[in-house]
């Protein structure tokens, strides 16, 4: 067991060493249980696709802040109002990608899903690796998302391949997904509504 809000240095930097090594580790973000990978390890993202059974959607990834955000994703003026609003937090925005991340990342997409957590451990896990993870859930696609290590453990005990490290921080609380708003549209939109309420003004952007 790992303290969700005080997370120990030493399961941190075991989380980082398999994060490096290209493994994948499952962790507890604002919502629920995700799956982290290094965001920029192109073999380490393709391993997600196989352990989600999951072909259809690019990834979504969780940044330290705007600082690293604006290294992979274009970020304007009105952008920043959203950030310093819902930031940290269970708010993803879709922003234009500056094609820095792998396309097997994005699909091909010409965008990026990021986000800010405001759990503990997750912001732990991206500020001492110092680059993107991704935030997908932690299941296999289709099933119902998991909201403790346990169940993460019971999900894919019989499966081919499953997490190389389950960071269990207890249970969580069954909340929504996180909102999404794709700040490429114009006005942005919300395209996911989740536990956090987004108000968009019409004349955004």
């Amino acid at each position: 067991m790992i303290h969700p809000q005080h997370p120990d240095p030493w399961c941190i930097r075991q989380a980082l060493g398999v994060i490096m090594a290209g493994g994948i580790v499952a962790y507890p973000t604002d919502t629920a249980y995700g799956l982290a990978v290094d965001a920029t390890n192109e073999e380490a993202i393709g391993k997600i696709f196989v352990i989600k059974r999951r072909t259809q959607k690019p990834l979504p990834v969780l940044v330290s802040g705007i600082l690293m955000a604006k290294k992979y994703v274009e970020v304007g003026a009105d952008d920043l109002v959203f950030f310093r609003k819902y930031w940290p937090g269970a708010v993803t925005f879709i922003l234009k990608s500056k094609n820095i991340l792998p396309a097997s990342l994005t699909l091909g997409f010409p965008s990026v899903a990021v986000r800010q957590a405001n759990q503990p451990l997750a912001q732990a896990l991206v500020r001492e690796l110092n680059r993107p993870i991704t935030c997908t859930s932690a299941n296999i696609s289709g099933a119902g998302v998991l909201f403790s290590g346990q169940e993460v453990a019971r999900h894919f005990e019989n499966q081919p391949m499953r997490p190389d490290l389950i960071l269990d921080a207890g249970e969580f609380p069954n909340v929504l997904p996180s909102t999404i708003v794709d700040l490429t549209a114009h006005p942005p939109r919300i395209t996911r509504q989740g536990e956090v309420k987004v108000k968009i003004l019409r004349s955004s952007k």
